[in-house]
């Protein structure tokens, strides 16, 4: 849920504050193909979007209640502890690799597959870690950013990432049609809590850039967000928008 909060927030705050990561050089993604990307994102944006994901997204907030959403979604998520345990165990960090493993443990046998999230309700908050995090605690760049079809947005770093982790279990075990629906039950949820914010995005004057800043911002919190750097992540980008709302708030009084 705090990856859906976050990634809801970043898409639809203002697009300058999302350039506060993107000149960290450790989170910096070219965009050398920007042609390519804008034309895989008008596909995405108005072909699938628009006659594939929006309707799917809408029926699916139509259909399932709030707590069959909330449930269906913990199922996704516990899928992915077992990728954390390892990638954690990777970095020889075994606390939160056992708080892993203790999590999916017990919300898939006491949580019935993971519909219930016992581990949060006894104080095992979920700490998601991704193969593409453990990269760039190796100092590996996210390298030049991709908008990619069906996908969407991604980092050439993210990309290899979850190609790592679709090679763990339980993925590796299941069929290419249930990689597929879990993916699409993932994003039917992710999309539908954009419903109400679509029309910041369309008033934006550059939605495929507004998008791409958001999404670097959004990368850069992931990895700061299971690191004791969170807090002076977070310090850091509200004095950068602070600075540029004063900022703005001189230019109009000067032209008023």
């Amino acid at each position: 849920m705090l990856k859906l909060t976050f990634l809801i927030f970043l898409l639809f705050s203002t697009a300058p504050f999302a350039q506060t990561v993107n000149g960290d050089s450790q989170y910096q993604m070219r965009d050398p193909i920007e042609p390519v990307n804008r034309l895989i994102w008008e596909f995405n944006y108005k072909v699938l979007d628009t006659y594939l994901y929006r309707p799917v997204a809408k029926s699916y907030i139509y259909v399932m209640p709030n707590d069959g959403r909330k449930a269906i979604h913990n199922f996704v998520l516990n899928l992915e502890e077992p990728t954390t345990v390892l990638n954690n165990l990777i970095q020889l960090d075994f606390k939160h690799s056992f708080d892993a493993l203790m999590r999916f443990t017990l919300n898939s046998t006491f949580g019935i597959f993971g519909l219930i999230d016992v581990g949060s309700a006894i104080g095992i908050e979920r700490r998601r870690e991704s193969f593409s995090n453990v990269l760039g605690r190796w100092s590996v760049a996210n390298g030049p950013y991709l908008m990619v079809p069906v996908i969407g947005p991604r980092s050439t770093r993210k990309l290899v990432g979850d190609v790592v982790d679709g090679l763990f279990f339980p993925s590796s075990y299941l069929s290419l049609w249930q990689n597929v629906g879990l993916w699409g039950l993932d994003g039917a949820e992710i999309r539908a809590g954009f419903i109400d914010q679509e029309p910041l995005l369309e008033q934006s004057l550059d939605p495929y850039l507004f998008v791409k800043e958001a999404y670097i911002q959004y990368e850069a919190f992931k990895f700061y967000s299971n690191s004791t750097d969170v807090e002076h992540f977070m310090k850091k980008t509200t004095q950068e928008q602070k600075a540029l709302d004063q900022n703005l708030d001189e230019f109009m009084d000067e032209i008023n």
